[in-house]
């Protein structure tokens, strides 16, 4: 998935073409509605190290689909003084995110745009994260925040924090976190990001897997690299040699349990992806922050 400075910018651009008045403060939390479940993936490892990690990893891809973006999208847009318009920037925002999403090669990955009603994964892949399309979008992301700079720090923002909308919007991040509790089956059903292969130990020997920018290690005593799954399960790698990165995507089938025969890998740039995404998510928080503390001036 392209990172959140390429999200700002084709976000931008496309809703600002239609609608010409909207809120670019709304626009950016737009951009990263779908990845809020991503978000709160990294924050409850971090916080829960011993956690489910096959368990997790299920419940936040049914909240990344864009049945729950638009969820979400409706319990922010009841705190906004324009809730329909606020309702369709978030909606539309969510959706272009999650078509632009699958233009990267991303192996095991993809997007669910009509789950609960089906939870084929989406993805038609023209591009790796480390490539030239990449960086384009994100310098087009760039310039777009740059450029319209004096615009955000002009805006105010249109919340009101009244008892009902409070109490709807909270009823409304309620079933944000607790719905998809009833979807998880889903996902393993239908084995997305490879979730039911990996988490059945004894039953992997013979089976095809694709893992995408997991943890690798390199083992001495293997002399061979390892790979951590969800649940920080290492699994050792046939035919990886001589990789730099500390993240990698494979194909391959399974040897055994605990060996993957593999037979195509790509090596993750790690700074430039994670980095881009955390400095996008950054700059639209100082771009909301600055809005409350001018109010409060």
């Amino acid at each position: 998935m392209p990172n959140t400075l390429a999200h700002i910018g084709i976000n931008g651009l496309i809703t600002k073409s239609i609608f010409r008045k909207s809120d670019l403060l709304w626009i950016y939390a737009g951009c990263i509605i779908p990845d809020f479940p991503w978000i709160i993936r990294k924050v409850v490892e971090t916080i829960l190290p011993s956690v489910n990690g096959y368990e997790l990893q299920a419940f936040v891809i049914v909240e990344a689909t864009l049945f729950f973006s638009i969820i979400l999208s409706l319990a922010l847009a009841v705190l906004s003084k324009f809730p329909v318009r606020t309702f369709l920037i978030l909606s539309l925002g969510s959706l272009l995110h999650l078509l632009l999403d699958p233009i990267q090669y991303k192996w095991a990955n993809g997007v669910h745009l009509f789950a609960p009603f089906n939870w084929d994964l989406i993805h038609y892949g023209f591009f790796w994260p480390e490539s030239f399309g990449t960086y384009l979008l994100t310098f087009i992301g760039i310039i777009f925040f740059i450029y319209n700079w004096k615009e955000v720090k002009n805006s105010k923002p249109d919340l009101i924090f009244s008892q009902k909308r409070i109490i709807v919007f909270l009823f409304l991040l309620l079933i944000y976190f607790s719905l998809p509790i009833y979807f998880m089956k889903n996902v393993e059903k239908t084995d997305n990001h490879f979730i039911s292969t990996l988490k059945n130990y004894e039953n992997r020997t013979g089976k095809y897997v694709e893992m995408d920018r997991k943890k690798v290690k390199f083992n001495e005593t293997t002399n061979s690299f390892w790979i951590e799954s969800f649940d920080h399960d290492l699994i050792e790698l046939q035919n990886v040699e001589n990789i730099s990165s500390s993240k990698l995507s494979i194909q391959g089938k399974f040897v055994n349990n605990s060996l993957i025969n593999v037979t195509n890998y790509h090596e993750n740039w790690v700074l430039f992806r994670d980095g881009a995404s955390y400095a996008g998510i950054a700059i639209i928080l100082f771009a909301w922050l600055i809005q409350f503390r001018d109010k409060k001036n």
